[in-house]
């Protein structure tokens, strides 16, 4: 029986349009063509039965280990196949002749069965397959694709199949038709390998960390650049939707979108390590391309890869990863309020500004910082989309920081002025309204909760590390929302101890501690969080502490960009630096 994948034994190919997610078996099990957003042909990931996939089947096939060469996208796979080695080697052309998802097969000692069932729309429609005449091609017309195989291809039931004999090398190609190409060989094949790796070569010498957990943070920036849309620059939260922060659980959302707040914080972690300031540009003209396009006064919560606004979501038919339900694609998000996203904008324009000395879209800065001085006063849904709007703490704080910093660059005296002085009203009301009892920073006004986005007032320095706020805060996480040196956020509308702990949170206090001066600590927390990475450096959005696997959607870029802030932080404060921004 065909079984889904564990989500910590998936990895992902990216052409940075869209992306295909494979196992340690070598089975794809989720693949959107075209664009990150759009609907699967592959969707195993979210049903076991009626789920589109691409196997690879030998008689005693066993993994041994899998890497990418160097900073590229491009996998290899290492298996023994009745105890001899077998290799397939998986990538996806970038800027190259065709598009599409490549496979190449080394020699084996036994045949080698390839098995495809392609489902579109999520696997809740069929698809009939057109061989030629010699079966080397497949055509699947309604969705514009085509299988080109070194074998020839049967049907066999309701699946493709073609077979490489015992001793031969075998590839497959599956192309976008909708990108005039030349006729698949192997040299072309070949061709589009070694591009391919001169891209990806180009683009993580981009981005280059060192010091300490070096291949770790360059794993990081690998899976965001794999989830960056290169068309717009929008970087997506994650690859999939619907995969459960509770296992069994309705909490499933569709994460294939370009979150602004999320994009704000990676470009605040990515600013650290880029010498050339790509990201950051691509950041800001994604952030003024999306006001523009859709006429707004201000900025969306998420946009599509093609800064469309998405305003619905629809249930799906299908069974779930593990049986977790509801399979939703869009979101609702859109509609809400949510003023630390807009606040993250404005820290993070700052960062670019002071690392490139640029005021690049400035107009559209000033829009988002207009927007916030004349609405912080509203409530609203706060950083983790709860449904009832309150006077979230840390849609306060991210206010009166972001006006600040931006105030450095205001076009006069009076502007920045007024910037300023809305962040010492916003101040005045965290002060007076946003404490608990104990003088720790409320979830909300007149909650006795904390939450461990708080930790973030740490390297925005609204309140230094050893306040006593941030210490009533901080001891307040650790006695209610931390195990094993990992921590839970606080939610209103959900009992947050039944989800796993929440990476990026637990990234966010590792930093607190760098810069607090407790670097064993830092260290503790994020050796902690490492320990739920896969073997190819991903996380996904949350760790099942008592089971030991991952949760949620998968890479999660907003855990990524945490851990590179810790790491920096770390590294920083080991060298007697400080990595607050100020």
């Amino acid at each position: 029986m065909i079984r889904q994948p564990q989500i910590n034994d998936l990895a992902l190919i990216s052409d940075r349009q869209t992306g295909a997610l494979l196992d340690k078996q070598g089975t794809i099990s989720w693949f959107c063509p075209t664009r990150f957003d759009a609907e699967a042909v592959f969707s195993l990931l979210l049903d076991q039965q009626k789920g589109g996939y691409w196997l690879v089947e030998a008689d005693d096939k066993q993994f041994v280990s899998r890497a990418y060469h160097e900073r590229s996208s491009v996998l290899t796979t290492q298996y023994t196949v009745a105890g001899q080695p077998f290799f397939i080697t998986d990538w996806m052309p970038i800027d190259f002749a065709f598009r599409g998802i490549c496979r190449q097969f080394s020699n084996a000692t036994e045949e080698i069965t390839n098995r495809i069932r392609l489902k579109p729309d999520y696997g809740l429609r069929d698809c009939i397959p057109v061989l030629a005449d010699d079966s080397l091609s497949v055509n699947f017309p309604s969705v514009s694709l085509c299988l080109y195989t070194s074998h020839p291809s049967t049907l066999e039931e309701n699946e493709l199949v073609f077979r490489i004999p015992a001793n031969e090398t075998g590839w497959a190609v599956l192309v976008d038709e909708r990108k005039p190409h030349p006729p698949l060989t192997v040299e072309l094949l070949q061709d589009s390998l070694r591009h391919t790796e001169n891209v990806w070569k180009q683009l993580g010498s981009l981005l280059v960390y060192d010091g300490p957990y070096e291949k770790e943070v360059n794993d990081s920036i690998r899976a965001i650049q794999q989830l960056t849309y290169a068309k717009t620059g929008g970087i997506i939260a994650a690859a999939t939707t619907s995969l459960p922060e509770v296992i069994g659980g309705k909490r499933n959302y569709d994460y294939r979108f370009v979150w602004m707040r999320d994009v704000a914080l990676i470009t605040g972690s990515i600013v650290q390590v880029d010498e050339v300031g790509e990201v950051e540009e691509n950041f800001l003209s994604f952030m003024c391309g999306a006001l523009g396009k859709n006429d707004q006064a201000n900025l969306s919560p998420f946009y599509s890869v093609e800064k469309e606004v998405i305003a619905s979501a629809e249930q799906l038919e299908l069974g779930g990863y593990r049986n977790s339900r509801p399979v939703q694609i869009g979101n609702t998000a859109s509609k809400q309020l949510q003023l630390d996203s807009d606040a993250n904008i404005l820290i993070a324009a700052k960062l670019v500004y002071d690392r490139f000395g640029k005021r690049e879209h400035w107009e559209a800065v000033c829009k988002v910082a207009n927007f916030l001085a004349e609405n912080w006063k509203r409530e609203d849904n706060g950083i983790w989309e709860e449904e009832v709007r309150k006077h979230y703490t840390t849609s306060k704080a991210y206010t009166a920081r972001g006006l600040e910093f931006i105030a450095k660059y205001a076009d006069s005296p009076a502007q920045a002025s007024y910037w300023k002085e809305t962040a010492s009203q916003i101040r005045k009301f965290v002060h007076d309204h946003c404490m608990t009892k104990q003088g720790a920073f409320a979830v909300y006004a007149g909650s006795e909760e904390v939450d461990i986005a708080a930790a973030l007032f740490t390297p925005w320095s609204y309140t230094e590390p050893d306040s006593r706020e941030m210490k009533a805060t901080v001891q307040a996480l650790e006695t209610d929302y931390c195990r094993n040196h990992l921590y839970w956020r606080h939610l209103e509308e959900f009992d947050s101890k039944k989800e796993g702990a929440f990476l990026a949170g637990t990234f966010w206090m590792a930093h607190h501690y760098a810069i607090a001066g407790n670097l064993p600590k830092a260290k503790a927390i994020i050796e902690a969080g490492l320990a739920y990475q896969n073997d190819l450096g991903y996380f996904s959005e949350e760790a099942g502490i008592n089971s030991g696997e991952m949760l949620g959607n998968f890479p999660q870029t907003f855990v990524h960009s945490s851990f590179i802030c810790a790491v920096n932080g770390l590294k920083l404060a080991m060298a007697g630096k400080d990595s607050r921004a100020f």
